[in-house]
């Protein structure tokens, strides 16, 4: 009988609040080598990072002119860069526009900044190592971006895993957020059917956009990524899509 009243005591216990803390997080180049900028946590020197006092985000006063002194008016973002393969074709096409890679993991980054550097890159491109959410969150100020690059991501695809892919409503609003006003482009690209389909339809209910390409736009100005070229060569599916935000 008393087992019987425990349990519907605790069934009847509102379910506790789970509180994700914030973290102090600093953007610095690296000092050898040119291009590769790291957005970490901050740690007394061992593994822990250090949590906000107050809890609240650690907004920093960013200006893209910090990561590109000498920068135009056009600023894009290729969300998970990979090798670089996109990045060292596409940048040394648009020297007018400075361009932005990133990877969460130090040696994908590191990879991608010298074979950037090798292709002459660097010029107008750099790659941030660090978590590309909190950096649109907390340093992008608002209408500043003119598009997105997002191509063949990890799709996480065992369902338990499934929170963390990025390509979900409370990062299409940084992404809308720090996008310039007027219609802006927003280039996606994936093998992995499932994602796409749940990713379209993040884009299909967010407010301001629309897919103008859907799953059969050609590769960003003919340009493939390593994955892609190993994935075509294996006979996989491709979706691409070109989704448009106004606002």
């Amino acid at each position: 009988m008393a087992n019987e009243e425990a349990l519907n005591e605790s069934e009847e216990k509102e379910p506790k609040e789970v509180v994700i803390p914030e973290f102090y997080r600093d953007l610095k180049e690296d000092p050898e080598s040119k291009g590769l900028w790291h957005y970490v946590f901050r740690t007394h020197g061992d593994r822990k990072p250090i949590a906000t006092p107050d809890g609240l985000p650690h907004k920093l006063d960013f200006n893209w002119k910090d990561m590109f002194p000498n920068m135009g008016n056009r600023v894009e973002v290729e969300i998970g860069s990979g090798k670089g393969g996109f990045l060292s074709e596409y940048a040394p096409k648009h020297p007018d526009t400075v361009i932005m890679g990133s990877e969460w993991d130090y040696t994908w980054a590191k990879f991608a900044q010298r074979k950037m550097d090798k292709a002459g890159a660097l010029a107008n491109a750099t790659m941030l190592r660090g978590d590309v959410f909190f950096f649109l969150r907390d340093c992008v100020k608002d209408n500043t971006v003119d598009a997105f690059h997002m191509y063949f991501p990890d799709p996480w695809p065992k369902e338990r895993h499934h929170k963390n892919r990025l390509l979900r409503p409370d990062f299409l609003v940084e992404v809308a957020r720090v996008l310039k006003p007027g219609k802006r482009i927003f280039y996606w690209g994936t093998d992995h059917q499932e994602y796409n389909e749940v990713a379209l339809e993040v884009f299909d209910n967010f407010k301001g956009c629309k897919i103008l390409e859907r799953n059969t736009a050609e590769p960003t100005e003919g340009i493939m990524t390593g994955f892609e070229k190993k994935y075509r060569k294996e006979g996989r599916p491709i979706y691409r899509s070109v989704v448009e935000f106004e606002k």
